[in-house]
């Protein structure tokens, strides 16, 4: 039997694989939050303690992510995934073991740290191991797969927490996470294993040698005008936006509790129905400025009118406090979730559509890195101001960081300074999806993106 169909047939199981370990991160991240009320009758926890607790935790993977972009080049994605899974899925373990605010802040910060290696690593699987023609649906599964996470694990929290305890809970927990980072070290089937099993990317278009050599010695780089400008505006909005995500990821499960006064089943059965509007963001983010791109005559300028939209259906959360039924309360917040992934997922798309080639990761990974130091300093802040007063802030950031793109990085600055960046990528014919009088450049000015 031939290797390649091999590969073929394993390609599921290494997908579905790949699937579990973004299931389990979520679940890491989420179970302190959902057990929180059993831990603070446990602990006698303060709002103060459990504020230290996520802000240190913030803290530690947003430093992360500025270190694990070189790990994975250097060691590769593979081997720095499997390790960082093992790592946070033994510290998920301790969670059992820990008792006092001191221990769980070290245990958290630790898990953190060690999760921030896990999209810098999933993205260069993708840029490595995927064919071009199928990267785009991978990269959707993967931002699909955390939403789904999202909304199963309350719903079987809330249903396992009264019956097996919450350390027994995050034992299981930290154990699967143990048993998915053996076998996917040991995987080495499908095109997720080929940066060691030699598979054969997908050759780039070809060009001849002594364009390409001059393309890539003139690759832009971050002294050219407007690119740090594209990376401050993308960072501001990334710590606009990050905060309100972080906040619910955290707080989410003790609001439905102390407010509306759900049970712990009810609890994870709530949180499961508002990240459900979540997923749904997710989903057609990425779709509605296609759909508006003709009337507008411009994709750009479609994604701002769907931003602006989405950071209009944010502000309702502005007036939760004030609502004590439970569907209108729960449907506030699967409101905002929805309209965060939907301005989330456009301003990467932004991102990944303007930015120079050869930028792109390390925009990303400023980007990332700031969003979570964001998110952490407003952790941090819960600690010390009144719930409605944060969630008052988040209802208004979006707007903020959607007239900075207008005012900073608009539609056509953007085509001014960066239709020229591009004519060295793949992308070359890329402004004509925002521009009806772009101009598509000539095939031997074309360079491969990788």
């Amino acid at each position: 039997m031939s290797r390649a169909p091999r590969k073929e047939r394993a390609f599921p199981w290494a997908a579905m694989l790949l699937c579990l370990i973004i299931v389990v991160s979520t679940a890491d991240r989420q179970i302190i939050a959902l057990i929180k009320p059993v831990l603070d009758q446990t602990f006698g926890w303060s709002a103060r303690d459990y504020a230290r607790i996520s802000f240190w935790t913030q803290v530690a993977s947003a430093c992360s992510l500025l270190a694990s972009g070189w790990l994975v080049d250097r060691l590769g994605s593979r081997r720095v995934l499997g390790v960082a899974l093992a790592g946070w899925s033994l510290m998920t373990v301790l969670h059992a073991v820990v008792t006092t605010v001191r221990e769980f802040i070290l245990v958290r910060a630790t898990l953190g740290a060690l999760e921030g290696a896990g999209m810098p690593s999933l993205m260069k699987l993708i840029a490595t191991g995927v064919p071009r023609a199928e990267r785009a649906r991978v990269i959707g599964m993967v931002n699909a797969v955390p939403n789904v996470a999202a909304v199963i694990t309350p719903v079987l929290v809330g249903l396992l927490l009264p019956w097996v305890g919450w350390k027994a809970m995050v034992v299981g927990l930290g154990l699967t996470g143990v048993v998915l980072a053996g076998l996917w070290l040991r995987d080495r089937s499908g095109p997720w294993s080929a940066q060691s099993s030699g598979v054969k990317h997908e050759p780039a278009p070809s060009v001849p040698g002594a364009v390409a050599g001059e393309a890539l010695r003139s690759a832009p780089g971050f002294a050219r005008v407007g690119v740090w400008r594209f990376v401050v505006v993308f960072s501001l909005c990334k710590v606009l936006s990050d905060a309100t995500w972080w906040v619910l990821l955290y707080w989410l499960p003790d609001i439905l509790h102390t407010h509306l006064g759900l049970s712990l089943r009810g609890v994870g059965v709530a949180s499961g129905g508002v990240y459900l509007g979540a997923g749904v963001g997710a989903f057609v983010g990425g779709l509605l400025p296609g759909l508006f791109q003709t009337a507008l005559r411009s994709r750009e300028r479609a994604r701002r009118l769907v931003m602006g939209v989405a950071a209009a259906c944010v502000v309702p959360m502005l007036f939760v406090y004030d609502s004590h039924t439970v569907v209108v309360s729960l449907g506030i917040f699967a409101l905002t979730l929805m309209a965060h992934q939907v301005f989330s997922t456009n301003l990467f798309a932004l991102m990944t559509e303007w930015a120079p080639a050869p930028l792109v990761g390390r925009i990303m990974g400023i980007g990332a890195f700031c969003g979570n130091l964001g998110g952490a300093g407003l952790l941090w802040l819960t600690g010390w101001v009144p719930m409605p007063v944060v969630l008052g802030l988040c209802s208004l950031s979006y707007l903020v960081a959607w007239g900075l793109l207008w005012v900073w990085a608009s539609p056509d600055w953007l085509e001014r300074v960066f239709s020229a960046h591009r004519q060295g990528g793949a992308e070359a014919a890329g402004p004509s999806l925002h521009s009806r009088n772009a101009v598509r450049a000539p095939v031997e000015r074309m360079v491969p993106a990788e």
